[in-house]
């Protein structure tokens, strides 16, 4: 009689082992949020108009919220820090920006190191389109040196 007693014993130590471990991984899994988050989502995209008050082409470390050329943009809600990224006034055929001069961007506003930012993915100068970034917020080297006319521009027209 005492050995059918000592044959169960392990068994049915093995079995609540091996039962707990099932029921946390199941509670773990399905209490997981399964949601995906864009860093860039054209759907938020807004434009403004203003005037170029500064033009930041390496801002200093401590200022830099994302690396890249910035603008300074006077709106009529005030001033707007405008991020163009690493390539927009780097290379060959840079676009040309300077104080004072009018210009419209379309981008996402985004908080970044505790700032606002401004990431501009087109933006138009002189009546021309400059494309910087893809729809989902990329920088595109090879856009970002070509004019492109309004109807080229994606995601709307300036």
């Amino acid at each position: 009689m005492k050995w059918r007693f000592s044959a169960l014993g392990p068994l049915a130590l093995a079995l609540c082992v091996f039962a707990l471990p099932l029921h946390a991984q199941t509670s773990d899994t399905a209490t997981k949020p399964a949601t995906h988050h864009q860093w860039y989502d054209m759907s938020q995209e807004v434009r403004i108009t203003g005037m170029v008050s500064s033009v930041e082409k390496t801002p200093a470390r401590a200022t830099e919220s994302l690396p890249g050329s910035h603008l300074i943009v006077e709106t009529m809600t005030g001033k707007v820090n405008a991020s163009l990224g690493r390539f927009a006034l780097k290379g060959k055929s840079t676009l040309s920006l300077a104080p004072g001069q009018q210009v419209q961007l379309i981008g996402v506003m985004k908080t970044i190191k505790e700032r606002q930012v401004f990431v501009v993915r087109v933006i138009q100068v002189n009546s021309h389109a400059y494309t910087l970034r893809n729809e989902h917020g990329f920088e595109n080297a090879s856009l970002a040196h070509k004019g492109t006319t309004k109807s080229e521009a994606k995601g709307g027209q300036l």
